[in-house]
């Protein structure tokens, strides 16, 4: 990394995290989860307030420390396990899918940076991310055959910089990030590079211009760079390709589903208990001791406790396959552990978002309650990453004994990849 050009590369004061709370333990991380997640539900109940760009609530996230949990050991972070990890991206989605979804992106960026083979590049910005700052993406665009066939470009300079050039869109948390990861196509033609720049760097300009129905604070719009200086030490060196290279981002996905349809059902009892009324035909005084409220109560909390025990397994396989890196039957295993974590949820989160008004009543739609957030957020969510394509993983490896690759790759360029 060039030091002298961007250790000191300043945050944007507005967005800077105050004093950083460091858990010392994986429990405390998950307290710190829960402590945030209280804080943040009185905001995202009121209705108007869900457009806001989450200012206080990324703030939270930084000042509790969780945002920094991934960082190793020998880094001076907690080098936390994937399932804690999970587990707080599960807690903060409870309450707000979208802000979920920040913290989901910024693990997968901040996972990437401390998975370089340079030692140097993870001093550089491991100190950082322990401060609580953040990283935004930019790796999506629009307008080609796909989201990743990638026209932004890194060109070389006459003083042995880059300059770096392009649009996106998709750029989940990068409006109030301090850093944003930047897809491009490689200098050398070989395929797609990154580069993580200043988010306040000259030439990079971000525009709030995410309209959704659902995930609406998720800071989801549009990056431009314009001649952005990157010096040439500070590209990140290149990465061995791996079968699970996407496994940390779908398994996060999935907490952020998980967490939805926990706190759906959550919202809904809630309002069952307290708000509604029992159907005059149930001859019953209270609407819970209705047979047929709680028999689909039941089928709610089967959904969602399901989609909670397969991310759990999920993540444990994956933290033992982390520990074994080259054991290929344990990468299938934590593939296919995934992507079933990834369909259940999936499933949990847009049936519970649903159907709980099956059971609230007219008055449950008004909008104070704000009680279709969670299916807002929930159909917004699950349209990130088709599920017909993890179902088609599982199917594939159950019948033909297909290879499951968890990486974004065209049918014609598998057997390459398998082969490096």
């Amino acid at each position: 990394m060039s030091l002298e050009l961007t250790a000191e590369a300043p945050v944007l004061d507005e967005e800077a995290p105050g004093a950083v709370t460091v858990p010392r333990s994986e429990e405390e991380a998950i307290g710190a989860a829960h402590r945030v997640a209280a804080q943040i539900a009185a905001i995202t109940r009121e209705h108007g307030r869900e457009g806001e760009l989450p200012r206080e609530q990324v703030r939270l996230l930084s000042e509790s420390g969780i945002t920094g949990i991934a960082v190793p050991k020998e880094l001076g972070g907690l080098g936390a396990s994937i399932q804690t990890i999970v587990e707080t991206v599960r807690i903060i989605s409870t309450v707000d899918g979208g802000v979920g979804q920040v913290l989901q992106l910024h693990n997968v960026m901040i996972g990437g940076i401390l998975a370089s083979p340079s030692e140097e590049y993870r001093r550089f910005f491991a100190p950082k991310i322990l401060a609580g700052e953040r990283f935004g993406n930019a790796l999506a665009e629009v307008g080609g055959k796909n989201k990743l066939d990638l026209k932004t470009t890194l060109t070389g300079h006459a003083d042995g910089s880059y300059r770096l050039n392009g649009r996106k869109f998709y750029a989940t948390g990068s409006y109030l990030s301090q850093w944003i990861s930047v897809g491009v196509a490689s200098p050398t033609g070989k395929g797609p590079g990154g580069v993580v720049v200043p988010r306040d760097a000259p030439g990079v300009t971000v525009i709030d211009d995410w309209r959704a129905f659902g995930q609406r604070n998720t800071q989801s719009g549009t990056v431009i760079f314009e001649d952005v200086v990157v010096p040439r030490d500070s590209l990140p060196p290149p990465r061995k390709p791996v079968r699970t290279g996407l496994t940390r981002a779908q398994i996060l996905h999935a907490a952020i589903d998980t967490g939805i349809a926990r706190g759906a059902l959550e919202a809904a009892l809630d309002y069952l208990r307290n708000n509604a009324r029992a159907w005059i035909e149930s001859g019953e005084e209270r609407i819970t001791d209705e047979p047929y409220v709680i028999k689909q109560v039941g089928e709610l909390q089967n959904a969602v406790f399901t989609a909670e025990v397969l991310l759990r397994h999920a993540a444990q396989t994956f933290d033992r396959q982390l520990a074994d890196p080259e054991n290929e039957a344990l990468q299938t295993e934590a593939i296919l552990a995934v992507a079933h974590a990834r369909v259940q949820s999936d499933k949990a989160s847009l049936h519970v978002g649903t159907h709980i008004f099956d059971l609230m009543g007219a008055s449950a739609v008004q909008e104070k309650y704000n009680l279709d957030r969670f299916w807002r957020n929930a159909r917004a969510h699950t349209t990130h990453d088709p599920i017909r394509w993890r179902l088609h993983v599982i199917g594939n490896e159950t019948l033909n004994g297909e290879v499951p690759i968890d990486f974004p790759l065209a049918p014609e360029n598998r057997a390459g990849f398998l082969n490096k």
